[in-house]
């Protein structure tokens, strides 16, 4: 991946952009992690699992935000996402 554009030479709002778009993905990308990899504690409970509604709007919700993230990259740094962020299958879709 190449970049056509330092992150140095973006404006103060620019980088805001770029902070926001990564700030989102690591929001959506813990939050499904709080629904997916849920550990038992010793001497509580058992945790119970997701309702699927949540699980599909977490996943939905990440798939959004690597959207806009790749989005934000090409607009602001002019440099194209790998292959693999479209995900397996999707014919880069």
């Amino acid at each position: 991946m190449e970049v056509g554009r330092k992150p140095e030479e973006l404006s103060k709002e620019q980088r805001e952009q770029l902070h926001r778009a990564h700030q989102t993905l690591r929001n959506a990308s813990h939050a499904l992690e709080a629904l997916t990899v849920v550990a038992p504690v010793r001497g509580r409970w058992a945790p119970t699992p997701a309702p699927v509604e949540a699980l599909e709007a977490a996943q939905n919700a990440l798939h959004l935000a690597c959207q806009e993230f790749w989005r934000i990259h090409q607009e602001l740094l002019c440099c194209d996402p790998p292959v693999s962020a479209y995900g397996a299958g999707q014919g880069g879709q």
